[in-house]
């Protein structure tokens, strides 16, 4: 009797974003079961009772490479095995304010993977923005969007907030807290999203959770990324801009210092970049040259396996790219790659 063999592990798409799913079919001869496993953590697969050779494979993570293992087997009990990999890429976004400026940006870049919210203050005693409404809003207004959603108010709604959650997130409580928060009343708060989280049932949809200040407070200001680490944090987020009117960046010069200050404090701590933008230089009179700035950018960025997203902050008219063919063209392309 001739031994099982696996023809193909075919995987439609093998590039997917978090909580998309690929179907898996697995092409085999002579074999009487199939069984398809990863690993990999927050990836769920089904098989189709009616088809044993096809899976439907979730994944709930941000940026990593899956390897699924095929594994068939004969009547005879003899075994042959397969791989195939799924890829979940960095994600490519844009943000602005919400309502209507959010709407826009939906519709001229369509495929905005990663996106800042900010919650809104309510009619309470404080200023303190609290957990966005996840029926309204831009979780409507961008719904192929993972968002990054901070708050400011109490950290214990975060509980019941989650109990509502049904698709992919990143979680910061208070937003570049530097001036605003003392550093040990921040750690000791934050580390309550560490608890609620793990405790909670809806925890797979939370992509990870942690700081997020700025590059030039890490970089000129010279801060300690050690002021905001608080256990059980997965990721720390810089928000990094040039006013610089001289010249663009190298990538190096915009992430590279501060990363660099991060990964030497928190070793394993993966990256986010939840607010970028560039203005244009005084001779450059088309984008062309920021155009390019961004593609250089973001290549180094993919270059980088431990950063997760980006985020255009294409909003205040220094950094705004909408209408601007040159830069709007780039950050669309880079999007949709």
């Amino acid at each position: 009797m001739a031994m099982p063999v696996i023809r193909s592990v075919t995987a439609t798409p093998t590039v997917v974003q978090p909580g998309q799913t690929a179907q898996v079919v697995i092409d085999a001869r002579t074999v009487t079961s199939y069984d398809l496993t990863t690993t990999a953590p927050g990836v769920s697969i089904r098989q189709n009772p009616a088809a044993p050779n096809r899976f439907s494979v979730t994944v709930l993570s941000g940026r990593t490479t899956v390897t699924l293992t095929a594994r068939v087997r004969d009547a005879a009990g003899r075994t042959a095995t397969a791989t195939t990999k799924l890829t979940v890429p960095l994600l490519v976004g844009m943000s602005a304010q919400k309502g209507l400026r959010t709407r826009e940006i939906v519709a001229e870049y369509p495929g905005i993977r990663y996106m800042r919210d900010f919650g809104a203050d309510s009619a309470d005693a404080d200023n303190l923005p609290e957990l966005p409404p996840l029926n309204a809003g831009k979780f409507v207004d961008a719904p192929t969007a993972v968002m990054h959603v901070s708050w400011k108010d109490d950290v214990a709604q975060l509980g019941g907030w989650l109990d509502g959650l049904s698709r992919p997130v990143y979680l910061t409580w208070y937003h570049e807290p530097m001036g605003d928060v003392a550093p040990a009343t921040y750690r000791a708060t934050a580390a309550r999203v560490t608890q609620i989280v793990a405790a909670h049932p809806r925890r797979r949809y939370v992509l990870g959770h942690g700081p997020i200040v700025t590059r030039y407070w890490l970089d000129e200001g010279g801060g300690n990324p050690t002021d905001w680490g608080y256990p059980g944090m997965t990721h720390y987020g810089i928000d990094c801009y040039s006013r610089d009117t001289g010249s663009y960046w190298t990538p190096f010069r915009m992430f590279g210092v501060a990363f660099g200050k991060v990964r030497a404090a928190y070793p394993g701590t993966r990256l986010l970049v939840p607010e970028y933008g560039l203005v244009r230089t005084t001779t450059d009179s088309t984008g062309a040259g920021r155009a390019k700035a961004m593609r250089d950018h973001v290549t180094w960025l993919r270059q980088q396996p431990n950063v997760d997203a980006i985020a255009y902050w294409n909003n205040w008219a220094e950094y705004q790219i909408s209408g601007l063919p040159l830069e709007s063209d780039a950050w669309r392309a880079l999007q949709a790659t």
